[in-house]
């Protein structure tokens, strides 16, 4: 284990000064970035509100939002419409104006060892519709892990075009078994469930009857392969944090796009998924993440294949324990959660169309707000079939360090 930490640190921190540069870049291009109203009294939240379709909503009026920190309500003094490339500027008198661009930001963060290597390119399309979709404009980022392939947000496609071509599939072998224990039977005995135990012992020692020893070697089999899954799990939570904390130092609001073959987690398991993702979420959240997860059902085309050369009895139930923590994770984080099963295109386009223009809102704040901890927000939007999305949490320094939020 924790040789398997230190591979992550070593990974991540070369990607963070990645992003770091990009970040320090940005510093220094004022003409780029939106200066938003913005005082002692007063902080900015990022909301992007959505018809049904994925369309950004315009002309909605301060009144029509609501915001609430730590349960109090916050007054909203303006909401600037804002699409990528334009962005609203406050002069002297208060008074805005749309003339400097806005870029927005998409990362793609490829869990490589969710993929076994016959569904490498179902992760490598996914990544291809990204970079099809994203505008000229647009910076765009990659990240596979574990692994060195890294790009720090940039406007030249074509970096990341050439890093696509290195996403691999790294998933190996669950523990090998002379038994036929499915991911979700496997969890299932490790959690010694006596109904699931019995059934599949029964089934799987049922040319061995009269060898005592067999129903122990299932449930031991099991138990490997669970462990083996746990091990997965932890891997792409470690990944996933080392994401976020790298994206952390973008000030900017990010569009985080992850691309995964699942999250093997299940109720009361190890890794605890509740826990676990609800952690991830949050620094998410705090991290001012716009989070898009794309779960890549790549389980039931394997079920069928010679490479996994056996009869999956609880497939739909394995597709399930896979997207579990994945799903925890993007309702946590106030983001979207897409399975897919074939064709990426109408999830991809969604969610950039969904992130292509935002709101600005402007909320007076209490002093209480500026201690320089974590604040849990609230946002509705008072305007009927539409979808908001917010980050959940946000740290506001004291005044006397930063102004603004």
């Amino acid at each position: 284990m924790d040789r398997v930490r230190l591979y992550f640190r070593i990974v991540f921190t070369v990607m963070a000064i990645c992003i770091t540069a990009f970040a320090a870049q940005s510093l220094h291009r004022d003409d780029q970035s939106p200066k938003f109203r913005a005082g002692i009294d007063l902080i900015t939240i990022e909301a992007h509100v959505v018809s049904r379709d994925g369309a950004p909503i315009e002309g909605l009026r301060p009144n029509q939002f609501e915001v609430f920190i730590d349960g109090k309500r916050r007054d909203v003094t303006f909401a600037d419409f804002v699409k990528a490339g334009n962005a609203p500027v406050a002069d002297a008198a208060g008074a805005t104006s749309r003339s400097a661009p806005v870029r927005r930001i998409v990362v793609m963060a490829v869990d490589q060892a969710t993929f076994p290597p016959s569904a490498q390119a179902s992760a490598r399309e996914a990544a291809a519709r990204v970079l099809k979709s994203v505008a000229p404009g647009d910076y765009l980022g990659l990240v596979a892990f574990p692994g060195g392939v890294a790009v720090a947000p940039t406007q030249n496609h074509e970096q990341v075009q050439a890093a696509i071509s290195r996403i691999s599939g790294l998933r190996t072998d669950l523990a090998r078994s002379q038994f036929n224990i499915s991911a979700s039977e496997a969890s299932a005995l490790k959690s010694r469930d006596s109904v699931a135990t019995n059934e599949i012992t029964s089934r799987e020692c049922s040319r061995r009857f009269l060898d005592p020893t067999c129903k122990q070697e299932v449930i031991q089999d099991g138990g490997r392969i669970a462990d083996a899954l746990a091990h997965q799990a932890s891997q792409s939570i470690n990944g996933l944090h080392g994401v976020i904390e790298a994206l952390r130092q973008v000030e900017d609001r990010k569009t985080l796009l992850v691309i995964s073959a699942g999250l093997p987690m299940r109720r009361g398991g190890n890794p605890d998924p509740e826990g676990e993702t609800a952690l991830l979420a949050r620094r998410a959240a705090a991290a001012n993440v716009n989070l898009y997860v794309l779960y890549m059902n790549v389980h039931f085309l394997r079920a069928f294949s010679a490479e996994y050369g056996k009869r999956n009895n609880t497939l739909f139930d394995d597709i399930s324990m896979f997207g579990y923590g994945l799903e925890k994770f993007a309702d946590g984080a106030g983001g979207t959660f897409f399975q897919i099963e074939v064709d990426s295109d109408p999830f991809v386009e969604r969610a950039l169309r969904e992130t292509s223009a935002w709101y600005v809102l402007g909320v007076n704040a209490s002093p209480e707000d500026r201690d320089g901890k974590d604040h849990f927000i609230r946002l509705n939007v008072k305007q009927r079939g539409s979808t908001v999305r917010y980050r959940r949490v946000v740290n506001i320094p004291p005044a006397d360090k930063k102004t603004g939020g």
